[in-house]
């Protein structure tokens, strides 16, 4: 076989695989962009850059991805809130001390919330999923919120960030689910 056969086969080869059999990023890319145009809040970099490292996710089909999220999101959420407690073991400010005691009691709520949405979207009750996740996504704003109220720099600004970044992908997944 001539040496340019060979490369023609080896190129129609390749389009073959990435049309027809999608690779790892192709699922995550395709999820995160349909979420990201399904919601302003979604940032197409930041979703693809959290699924993507994930076990299984290049393999993982719309369902899979979604659980992913929200697991993503409760991975999160408990780093964050041990984040939380380390501070208020360490801080003297009065303000920032309700602040805190204010972000740990929402984080206790959005784990919670996000305990029941796992396996509800595991289950296919995405009603519930829906409910839970819709509440979880809020939970980081309102930990925010008391920072500002008080007029006390958050210390927890990314995190919050990050937390509600990866809910709203959740959610979105779970949207795109039906």
């Amino acid at each position: 076989m001539r040496p340019s056969s060979i490369c023609i086969l080896l190129a129609v080869a390749v389009l073959l695989h990435h049309h027809l059999l999608p690779g790892v990023e192709a699922s995550v890319e395709k999820a995160c962009r349909d979420a990201a145009n399904s919601s302003p809040n979604i940032k197409y970099d930041f979703c693809v850059a959290e699924l993507r490292p994930y076990p299984g996710s290049g393999s993982a089909d719309q369902k899979s991805l979604t659980v992913i999220a929200a697991s993503l999101t409760k991975d999160k959420a408990t780093s964050t809130s041990a984040k939380v407690k380390n501070l208020l073991a360490s801080t003297s400010d009065p303000k920032t001390k309700q602040c805190l005691e204010s972000c740990e009691s929402v984080y206790e709520d959005l784990l919670s919330d996000l305990e029941t949405a796992i396996p509800a979207i595991k289950e296919g009750r995405l009603v519930d999923a829906k409910t839970y996740l819709s509440a979880a996504v809020d939970a980081p704003g309102t930990c925010e919120d008391g920072f500002k109220d008080l007029k006390v720099p958050s210390p927890l600004t990314k995190e919050d960030s990050d937390v509600t970044q990866m809910c709203t992908i959740a959610l979105a997944f779970t949207n795109m689910l039906g």
